[in-house]
């Protein structure tokens, strides 16, 4: 899709209803970390994206702000922008948002994907431009779970016809399938209860939140804490084993950090 230079990309909604559900963990759910204590939490009603941002859109911010993303910024004389090869990380220079997975230029037709190599300073910077912001961590499994408490907001299973990720590791004794090795346009698989697409796998997705171990007391709107190293990333990538697309899963990355298995979606009143 092109988008007139300029302007302001067009995002489709969805409602997510006021409510409140038990965020985290049970004790007994595989692949459980500890820092997903599971505590009871009520949201207002807000409104998420329906897909992750793509790199057409992302390229409208930047055509319209001449926005220099972390990982362009090379004058710093450090690079902050890394590949997820399958096995390890690595630090690689020359990767912008423009970049697929392996780090080649992607081809006006894939601009469709969900846009990379954005840290979260990017993300905000983006969301501000478009009068939005980030999904707080609780807003965002909130909508990922749309009602649901298994670890998945499929079930016990997400089985690589409903989500792209490394599928030569499902969850529990389930049968294994594709690795694609590479994101896929956006909203490729069915949505769930409330409309939301490619909230497991695809790319992990930055939250506002920093990074800190859940409390196990009832909240209301939490918004995490009001200071840290990291921020938090939710939802497993392409690259991510079945275990860690699961709706509780938490993960952090440095704030100003770049790389290929992490993305973003827009949250608004």
């Amino acid at each position: 899709m092109t988008i007139a230079s300029g302007q302001k990309p067009a995002i489709e909604w969805a409602d997510i209803p006021a409510g409140t559900f038990l965020m985290g963990s049970p004790t007994d759910e595989q692949g459980r970390i500890v820092d997903e204590t599971q505590h009871q939490v009520t949201l207002s009603a807000f409104k998420m994206s329906r897909y992750e941002i793509t790199v057409s859109q992302f390229k409208a911010f930047v055509d319209a702000t001449g926005y220099l993303t972390d990982a362009e910024k090379v004058s710093e004389g450090h690079c902050k922008s890394l590949i997820w090869t399958g096995k390890e990380y690595k630090f690689k220079s020359g990767l912008t948002w423009r970049c697929d997975e392996s780090g080649n230029l992607r081809s006006e037709q894939d601009y469709n994907h969900p846009v990379l190599y954005v840290s979260w300073n990017d993300a905000s910077a983006f969301a501000k431009w478009m009068g939005c912001r980030l999904p707080t961590e609780a807003e965002w499994e909130y909508a990922c779970r749309a009602g649901t408490t298994t670890p998945f907001n499929t079930g016990f299973n997400l089985p690589d016809s409903l989500a792209n990720f490394n599928a030569n590791y499902p969850y529990l004794n389930n049968e294994k399938g594709q690795y694609r090795k590479k994101t896929l346009p956006v909203g490729s698989f069915p949505p769930n209860a409330w409309g939301l697409y490619d909230m497991h796998g695809n790319v992990y997705e930055w939250c506002s939140d920093w990074f800190d171990l859940l409390s196990s007391k009832p909240q209301t709107n939490p918004t995490g804490p009001e200071t840290g190293y990291r921020r938090v990333r939710r939802g497993g990538g392409w690259g991510s084993d079945a275990s860690h697309c699961r709706c509780a899963f938490r993960y952090d990355f440095f704030p100003d950090y770049c790389i290929n298995i992490i993305g973003f979606r827009l949250a608004s009143e």
